[in-house]
C-alpha cells in the first residue's frame, strides 16, 4: 500500500515579548499646616503629572511617622503662609529621616536672609508664592532631576545687601580660591541648578566624575552641601560673582 508523505511544516521561530516594565510612581510627600493651601497645591501637581502620586500632610511628624513605618518619598514639599514660618529644626528632622529625598520649601519670599537660611538647611529648592504654577512644576522637575532651584529675586536680594560699593575681597579670602579650573566649571553649572547628568554632559565628562568633583567643591568651600555652594556661587552668601570664563570652551 502507498503511503502519502504530509508535507514538512515550517515553524517559525516565536519571538519573545519582553515584559512591560511599570514605571513606578514618584511619590510627594505635600506638607503645609493650611488645608486649602494643601489641596490646591495637590490638584496641581496631579494634574502636572500622573505619575506623580501626592500624599498631603498637616505636619512634618506626619511625614516622619510614615517614613519611620517603611514610606518611601521622592521629594518633600513643605508649605507655609512665609518663610518665617519654616521651622529650621523640622527640616533638620527630615533631613536625617530621609536623607536621599530632596526636600523643597514653598512660601512667601517675605525675609531674604529667612529665605537664605532656609536654603542653607540643605534644602533643595526655595519656592517663592509669586512664582506662577508653571514656573513651580518646572522648578520640582528640576529638583527631581538632581538639580537645584534658587530664585533669581533671592540672589538679587543677597547682592543688594551686599551694596556695590562694598571693598573687595582681597584675592586669598576668595571662597574659590582653592577650586581648580575644571571644579569652576562644575561650580558655574551647579549654581544654575543643573544636575549631575546635565553637568556631565555639558562637560564631556562621566557623572562620576562630576559627583569626585561636587565633592572636592563641597570640602574646599566648607560648606555642607551643593545647595550651599550654589549661594557660594551666584553670590547670594557672599556677593561676589563667580569666574566662569572657563566654561566658554566646554560650550563651544
Amino acid at each position: 500500500m502507498d503511503t502519502i508523505e504530509a508535507p514538512a511544516m515550517r515553524v517559525e521561530p516565536t519571538a519573545r515579548i519582553m515584559p512591560v516594565r511599570k514605571v513606578e510612581d514618584t511619590i510627594v510627600a505635600l506638607i503645609d499646616h493650611s488645608r486649602l493651601r494643601r489641596e490646591c497645591l495637590k490638584l496641581a501637581l496631579t494634574q502636572h503629572s500622573s505619575a506623580w502620586r501626592v500624599l498631603d500632610l498637616g505636619s512634618v511628624a506626619d511625614a516622619l511617622r510614615l517614613a519611620a513605618a517603611g514610606q518611601r518619598f521622592d521629594l518633600v514639599l513643605l508649605g507655609a503662609a512665609t518663610s518665617d514660618h519654616i521651622d529650621l529644626e523640622e527640616i533638620e528632622a527630615l533631613r536625617r529621616a530621609l536623607p536621599e529625598t530632596p526636600v523643597v520649601v514653598a512660601a512667601e519670599n517675605n525675609d531674604p536672609q529667612r529665605a537664605r537660611l532656609i536654603l542653607g538647611a540643605g534644602t533643595r529648592g526655595f519656592l517663592p508664592t509669586s512664582l506662577s504654577l508653571k514656573v513651580l512644576m518646572g522648578a520640582l522637575d528640576l529638583v527631581l532631576a538632581g538639580g537645584i532651584y534658587v530664585p533669581s529675586s533671592l540672589i538679587e536680594a543677597g547682592a543688594a545687601r551686599n551694596g556695590p560699593a562694598a571693598p573687595p575681597r582681597p584675592v586669598h579670602e576668595e571662597p574659590w580660591k582653592d577650586l581648580t579650573r575644571r571644579q569652576r566649571d562644575v561650580l558655574a553649572l551647579i549654581a544654575e541648578g543643573k544636575s549631575n547628568k546635565l553637568i556631565a554632559d555639558a562637560l564631556e565628562m562621566s557623572e562620576s566624575t562630576v559627583k569626585a568633583h561636587v565633592k572636592q567643591i563641597i570640602k574646599r568651600l566648607h560648606v555642607a552641601n551643593r545647595t550651599q555652594a550654589a549661594l557660594i556661587a551666584t553670590g547670594a552668601a557672599t556677593g561676589l560673582p563667580l569666574q566662569r570664563g572657563a566654561r566658554l570652551a566646554a560650550r563651544a
